[in-house]
């Protein structure tokens, strides 16, 4: 069978709308109902968040967002000698978390000590080489060299004074050293940040080696709600939907993802709670119910209704004599041709029945193919 006989009754059908709709305003195309029946037009309702896609009930769970959690760990090797927290305990900055006994940190102490020693005696040497220069009694350059080595000497020590901070010993500490020449084996480990702490990884006795994990800490106040949503559920939420928790207030969201969970086939629906106290708590099982986005319509239609005109999109939605084309907008990232609904703001109203079958014959009435004088 040729392409020409395949498509010969929805040519006809084009041709019969196009001439019953020569007569009719510009966007109505006139049908009655026999019409539409042979022309296998079939329609779906126009739905609304607040209405017909609103009220879905959502399961999720409160999980910390990864730039809210922070690692614990120590800077030298060393072996656990004290384990000072326990999981799920509240800690501020200070708390101390571990207490080390630590090898390499004895060899750092010395080596500071060395340093700041060598340091001290070139700003000695430089004082002296400066008396003299002022006196006649050396060249400049002596001077000059002097005042080198002692800006290395000073780097190297400042550089080991901040590598024994960044281990975990204090300015205190270290004047102390300085004062008393005395090394010390241990190191408290602090929690650095304000939160709760969800893991301890370490145990007593345990050799740890430089940057392993002893702990992570969730900081307060910091929570998203990651949703499970099926297929249907993901297809009528969109970034910036407001969704009434069953307690704790409400939550928006903030991210749909782009795939679906290989297990399950559900898409992960990820949101912010708008309420800025504590009530939620990690790993906490909690259901929402969707309320649409924040100051818009709501509106979305089966994106099969969607039919294009140059850069313009619309719906055909059937009235007391046929079909009238009302322009619309499509969401961003919605796609035509897809059998999810789409969002879309026009002239329309929830419950307006729009055409999803027979698109082709529709369009071609109300662009004119088919007609009389038709190119």
């Amino acid at each position: 069978m040729s392409l020409q006989v395949r498509h010969l009754p929805a040519l006809v059908a084009t041709a019969m709308l196009a001439m019953a709709a020569q007569a009719a305003a510009p966007g109505q195309i006139t049908l009655n109902a026999e019409q539409i029946l042979r022309a296998g037009i079939a329609t779906a309702p126009v739905v609304s968040s607040a209405g017909g896609t609103g009220g879905q009930v959502l399961a999720g769970t409160v999980v910390a967002p990864t730039n809210a959690i922070t690692v614990i760990s120590a800077v030298v090797s060393g072996v656990v000698r004290q384990i000072h927290v326990q999981s799920l305990q509240q800690v501020k900055a200070s708390t101390p978390v571990a207490t080390l006994f630590s090898q390499p940190l004895m060899e750092m102490q010395r080596d500071y000590l060395h340093l700041a020693i060598a340091a001290r005696l070139a700003q000695d040497k430089l004082a002296r080489n400066e008396n003299l220069l002022k006196e006649g009694i050396i060249a400049l350059s002596r001077v000059q060299d002097s005042r080198g080595a002692a800006q290395q000497a000073g780097i190297a020590a400042k550089e080991r004074y901040q590598a024994l901070r960044a281990a975990g010993i204090g300015d205190a500490a270290i004047r102390a050293l300085v004062s008393s020449n005395t090394l010390s084996p241990t190191v408290t480990i602090v929690a650095g940040v304000r939160g709760t702490l969800q893991e301890v990884t370490m145990t007593p006795g345990q050799r740890i080696e430089a940057g392993m994990p002893l702990a992570t800490v969730s900081k307060d106040g910091a929570r998203w709600i990651e949703f499970q949503a099926s297929r249907q559920q993901a297809a009528l939420i969109r970034t910036g939907d407001m969704l009434q928790l069953n307690h704790c207030g409400s939550a928006k969201v903030i991210a749909v993802s782009a795939q679906v969970n290989s297990t399950n086939q559900s898409t992960l629906v990820r949101a912010v709670p708008t309420a800025t106290d504590d009530c939620l708590k990690l790993n906490e099982f909690i259901e929402a119910t969707t309320q649409g986005t924040a100051g818009a319509t709501g509106l979305r239609v089966p994106a099969a209704a969607i039919v294009r005109n140059g850069e313009a999109s619309f719906v055909f939605v059937r009235n007391a004599t046929g079909f009238e084309a009302v322009k619309v907008e499509v969401a961003a990232g919605a796609s035509a041709g897809a059998t999810d609904p789409v969002a879309v703001t026009g002239k329309l109203v929830a419950g307006n029945p729009v055409a999803v079958k027979g698109l082709v014959a529709l369009k071609g009435a109300w662009i004119g193919l088919g007609a009389d004088g038709a190119p």
